[in-house]
């Protein structure tokens, strides 16, 4: 320490200068940073679910898309002039980036039989305009088709364009051309045909809006959370260099932890977005501190030097506790399964080692370069320091009041926190702001619905979807999932091999069904399969060794536990029927987040354990005394409990963003209780002080600072809640919620908990 305060004194130009050019070298690495907002971006690699979605890909192709929904401002889809530009989206989506198939109403295939062969032909024929007798026609045999009806609504407004994209892992911008590409063709039909509003949906079009909700928080929040901080900081503190050092503290230490996460390649991904706003806020709680310390120490008549190393020693050990104990809480969000959380714990912690490091270096030296503020040198008031005390007097006049008013308090929001579920919906990230979550709306009322699992139903044998057992269970299969009341639509090769049969027997719809005979059935699918146009083959729904098929089934809005509790349904009923098919486990983009959700939930709560015996245990050794370590658990333990509280009557669900809150936020409010109690127990045995005593001591020197690092840390978290986007405002809430309450708990509880607990005489 002491080494610490000489070097700092007599190198204050080198210590000031070597941190900035240190931190400029780190800074390089920016330019090596990268997006990813592709959602396999938040899988581990040997996470079950997206080892079982990776084999169906395998199996089926990729589930990437995009979707056109083209929707007819005044009567139906099947008007001249609404096909045209349905044609025109679908000619075009070909030739977009990685499509590798395009299916819409204006290339459906209709298939007729002449002579025990099939034949195919468009169902709106490519080259010549049809009669309204004929578009009625067309418009009838979709809506009663059980193929043909995925293309279009059952109102016959909106018409759909699905193109299936073939994406390589490594092009992480791929999502961004594809979307720019069909926001030209957009553009350019809404030029030619105005009785047309097209939008866009499908996972690469998910991809792109989450990036650009990421941008949005990005360029509002920063900046506005630097102006934010500026204000409050200048209000509190009415000194601009203090100010201007602080966002220099926190600029350093932005450009220091993203230059290293370019240098390690550590990908930018949605949850990163809030990283900046966390190390502005945990790097203005150091600031504080240090800098209320040396305004302090100077109006008790220290000159600058004496003042800087005074508060540098009292403040070392407590922000050095704090920090550590931020960056375990942080880093305990590592026992979550999807890396981008991992990723944001670990830069956040990071960030918190490389503030403190900051604050107890560059700081200090800087402060050593400039000048005393005019302010403290005039001997004007600063701090409230008496206010403080008087303050922490009544609080020990009334503390039996307030021990009990307190703890109703805490006991009633803490019965609250069972009222959440733990659940998540991605499409309720999302408000009506964003394009995306519009669009979806339009889905859910028009359409099918957003969601969709997929099953792989396998055979068991290579050629086994020939069998006819095979297949009549694979039918008994999808016309159960129809009867679900939340399925909307299921897509089963099942229903074309009925349709191919009654086909093959003149339209008799005796014939709709699945031929009893294997070599009937291998021909009338062979036969079929020939009949298909070079690019519109079945590799979508059956694979290359013809050994199992995948079944796509589409819900309306369902929440996470809702997901699994269908997919659990699905797999008791494929086990009871004895059914000679193996059923997969549910797969697609919903159901494994689902899965991760659940079990990142859950494991964060896990976390919170382990964090807290940590923290407390340091705690422990910092306060030397088992005593105050055990009492620094209520502060510690209740803020979060009391934010879910509040959580729980004001929004009940708890998903996979505001589930890392208890775990982020321990660090942050052990921050004001390790600052109390340190200053309690230098009180106390220092400078031995009774209970009452300290404690008042505690109020005058830390209090100030307790309420402005508060107050910043509060209304910095309270400024994400104006995102648009939940993961970003409900982290915020609850953040701010519990930063709110820990101040709470630290001036109104505590106190009485060390009258009660601690109040044996110093000898």
């Amino acid at each position: 320490m002491e080494f610490l305060c000489s070097t700092i004194k007599n190198q204050y130009r080198f210590v000031a200068s070597f941190c900035v050019i240190l931190v400029l070298i780190a800074g390089l690495g920016i330019s090596q940073l990268t997006m990813n907002t592709d959602f396999r971006a938040y899988f581990g690699p040997e996470n079950p679910q997206m080892l079982v979605f990776d084999e169906m890909e395998a199996n089926f192709n990729t589930q990437d898309s995009l979707v056109f929904l083209v929707i007819a401002k005044e009567g139906n889809v099947f008007s001249q002039s609404v096909l045209n530009a349905i044609r025109s989206i679908t000619e075009s989506a070909w030739t977009m980036p990685y499509s590798r198939r395009v299916d819409s109403l204006t290339n459906f295939l209709r298939t007729t039989a002449a002579n025990d062969e099939l034949t195919t032909h468009h169902l709106i024929p490519p080259d010549e305009p049809m009669s309204k007798l004929q578009l009625n026609e067309a418009r009838q045999y979709v809506l009663n088709d059980q193929v043909a009806r995925q293309f279009m609504s059952p109102e016959g407004d909106v018409a759909v364009i699905n193109v299936v994209l073939n994406i390589p892992d490594e092009k992480q911008n791929a999502s961004r051309s594809v979307v720019a590409y069909a926001r030209e063709t957009i553009a350019k039909i809404h030029e030619e045909y105005h009785d047309v509003e097209i939008r866009l949906i499908g996972t690469a079009y998910v991809n792109q809006a989450l990036e650009e909700a990421v941008q949005e928080d990005i360029n509002f929040l920063m900046p506005a959370s630097y102006g934010l901080i500026f204000v409050m900081m200048f209000l509190f503190l009415r000194i601009l260099s203090g100010v201007l050092l602080t966002l220099t503290v926190i600029a350093l230490t932005d450009v220091m932890v993203f230059g290293l996460m370019g240098f390690f390649g550590i990908e930018m991904s949605p949850s990163i977005s809030v990283v900046p706003t966390m190390i502005t806020i945990i790097a203005v709680a150091d600031c504080m501190h240090m800098l209320v310390s040396y305004y302090h120490e100077l109006g008790t008549g220290k000159d600058k030097s004496q003042a800087i190393l005074s508060a540098l020693r009292i403040n070392f050990r407590p922000m050095l506790v704090t920090s550590v104990t931020t960056a375990i809480g942080l880093l305990c969000l590592n026992f979550s399964e999807s890396p981008p959380y991992q990723d944001t714990g670990n830069l956040v912690a990071s960030g918190a080692m490389i503030a403190f490091a900051l604050t107890v270096t560059f700081l200090p030296a800087a402060l050593f370069w400039l000048p005393v503020p005019k302010r403290i040198s005039s001997g004007q008031n600063f701090g409230h320091f008496e206010t403080m005390a008087g303050l922490g007097e009544w609080v020990i006049k009334h503390n039996r009041a307030l021990l009990i008013g307190t703890s109703v308090v805490v006991v009633i929001l803490f019965s609250q926190l069972f009222q959440n579920s733990l659940e998540d919906n991605w499409i309720q990230n999302y408000d009506d702001t964003y394009e995306v979550k519009r669009t979806i709306r339009i889905q859910q009322e028009k359409l099918y619905g957003a969601h969709f699992m997929d099953y792989q139903v396998d055979s068991g044998e290579a050629q086994g979807i020939f069998n006819p057992a095979y297949m009549s269970d694979l039918d008994k299969l999808s016309e159960w999932l129809m009867s679900q009341s939340e399925v909307e639509y299921v897509s089963s090769f099942s229903d074309q091999v009925k349709m191919i049969n009654r086909i093959l027997h003149d339209d008799d719809e005796h014939y709709y069904r699945i031929p009893e005979e294997r070599g009937l059935l291998s021909q009338s699918i062979l036969l079929y399969e020939m009949s298909l146009p070079f690019g519109m083959g079945l590799d979508e729904q059956v694979d290359i060794n013809k050994q199992s098929i995948r079944i796509r089934v589409n819900f309306h809005e369902m929440s996470s536990k809702e997901f699994l509790s269908f997919d659990r349904r699905v797999q008791a009923w494929a086990a009871d029927n004895s059914l000679g098919i193996k059923v997969s486990e549910g797969s697609g983009l919903d159901v494994v987040f689902a899965h991760i959700s659940q079990r990142n939930i859950l494991s964060m709560m896990q976390s919170l354990i382990i964090a807290l015996l940590l923290i407390s245990l340091i705690m422990i050794w910092v306060l030397k005394s088992m005593k105050l370590g055990l009492i620094s658990l209520v502060p510690n333990i209740f803020p979060a409990a009391m934010a879910y509280g509040v959580w729980g009557m004001a929004v009940g669900i708890i998903d996979i963003s505001a589930s890392t809150v208890g775990t982020m936020s321990l660090g942050l409010v052990v921050d004001d209780t390790v600052h109390f109690l340190s200053k309690y127990r230098l009180a106390r045995t220092d400078l031995n002080k009774n209970t009452h005593d300290a404690i008042v001591y505690a109020y005058r020197t830390v209090g100030t600072a307790m309420i402005i690092t508060s107050a910043i840390l509060i209304a910095g978290f309270a400024l994400l809640m104006f995102s648009h986007f939940k993961p970003t405002w409900s982290l915020g809430g609850l953040l701010s919620v519990t930063v709110a309450f820990a101040l709470f708990v630290d001036f109104l509880l505590l106190p009485g908990l060390l009258l009660k607990f601690d109040n044996k005489q110093t000898t």
